[in-house]
């Protein structure tokens, strides 16, 4: 049996922190031939949710409080982790995680390094020097989505040592029996995200607003999530006049209320590595709309289990001061619809609002699609599958240790 260490930037409500948790814990209740602890650099809301919950199948939560870029308590603490832990495989997560346990930990054959790369560090050009510097100390890179892995490939010439394990989905708690039906009016948007810039949420208000110029005039927006960005979007909301038609339901564990209470799940990102909460949106048998680029553009099959509208709007010049700190936009996205590399673009407004439009003219006869959704998950993308991928990835890694 090989220890695993998993590093993770953070501790906060995100996606890939949510992601993490949820495998190692899935990972550990069911027999994983692996020993598992997890290494967060700062404490967050998730702490709370998981820290009993990991306890009671043994594993280990390691929590530091990286205060700055260059704190040397943290990396003191780090290495004092990695040795009591003695882990045979570490596992890092994204761009901060991956960067420091690198070059922090790497270069110690007593473990194996796997990063697990994220939607854009490779594509600033001080990272991808960095990248360059540093893959020498990864033992693998995992991708979530065959979007990212070309991203990265181009940048960074890792050859052969990489796999894309699809994000997985908790197919078990999902509720399913008949198919939920919403009252046709007012007819309800969802999205579930981190409040951040990248998610290009005020792409959704826009589209509301032009819903609402159209006569559409009981089309709500309810936005469950946190961040840094929740002031300045509801600020948005009130300057658009929408303000009484858009919720902040702030950040909530279970989703599957608002899922069963509403009819068009949207994602509007700039980019996603893959969308876990799309997915679990199509899980929730939602009608869903994304972007026609990144993850979202490989789980959905256009008019089949979902709809992808095209993404020409330039990156307003103010994005890059709304970053919140470590958080980037890629410079190049995989767009499927070219299947090429692109400067990032948001989402057509217009034709959002169109889909959104055409979707609720059709939206009783949209059963099919919504069962096709949910069962696109189940077969392809289920957390299952991607533990599976896990395990088989360490088997393979503590084979080339002992020998």
């Amino acid at each position: 049996m090989s220890k695993v260490l998993h590093c993770i930037a953070s501790l906060r409500a995100g996606g890939v922190e949510r992601r993490v948790m949820n495998a190692v814990l899935r990972l550990a209740e069911t027999g994983s031939r692996h020993q598992h602890s997890v290494c967060a650099f700062q404490d967050g809301a998730l702490r709370e949710v998981y820290e009993d919950k990991l306890r009671n199948p043994g594993v280990d939560l390691y929590v530091h409080e990286r205060a700055s870029r260059y704190s040397l308590a943290f990396y003191k603490a780090l290495r004092r982790t990695a040795n009591v832990v003695e882990p045979d495989i570490i596992h890092a997560y994204n761009e901060t995680a991956g960067l420091w346990t690198r070059m922090l930990l790497g270069g110690d054959r007593r473990w194996k390094i796997i990063i697990h790369c994220g939607g854009g560090g490779a594509l600033r050009w001080r990272l991808k020097i960095l990248e360059r510097l540093l893959k020498s100390r990864a033992d693998q890179f995992v991708f979530n989505s065959q979007a990212t892995s070309h991203v990265w490939r181009d940048d960074i010439n890792i050859r052969d040592r990489y796999r894309v394990i699809y994000n997985g989905v908790d197919i078990d708690n999902m509720d399913d029996g008949p198919l939920p039906m919403v009252s046709p009016s007012p007819f309800r948007l969802l999205t579930v995200c981190r409040v951040v810039a990248i998610k290009n949420l005020s792409a959704q208000i826009r589209a509301v607003r032009l819903l609402h110029d159209r006569g559409q005039n009981d089309v709500q927006l309810t936005i469950v999530g946190d961040g840094p960005g929740l002031d300045g979007l509801r600020r948005f909301a009130a300057e658009s006049g929408v303000a009484d038609f858009v919720t902040f339901a702030g950040y909530q564990a279970d989703t599957r209320q608002y899922h069963a209470g509403s009819h068009v799940y949207i994602c509007s990102s700039y980019n996603e590595t893959f969308g876990l909460a799309l997915a679990e949106a199509m899980l929730g048998r939602m009608v869903c709309v994304a972007p026609s680029v990144g993850g979202p553009s490989e789980i959905i099959r256009h008019r089949e289990n979902g709809f992808l509208v095209g993404c020409s709007e330039p990156l307003p010049a103010s994005l890059k001061g709304a970053l919140p700190h470590g958080q980037t936009i890629p410079g190049r996205v995989y767009d499927f619809q070219t299947d090429g590399l692109r400067p990032p673009l948001g989402i057509h407004v217009e034709a959002l609002a169109d889909q959104i439009e055409a979707i609720r003219t059709d939206y009783e006869n949209m059963a099919t699609l919504r069962k096709a959704a949910r069962q696109r998950i189940v077969e392809d993308f289920s957390l299952d599958a991607y533990c599976a991928g896990l395990e088989n990835l360490y088997d393979e890694l503590s084979q080339d240790s002992s020998r």
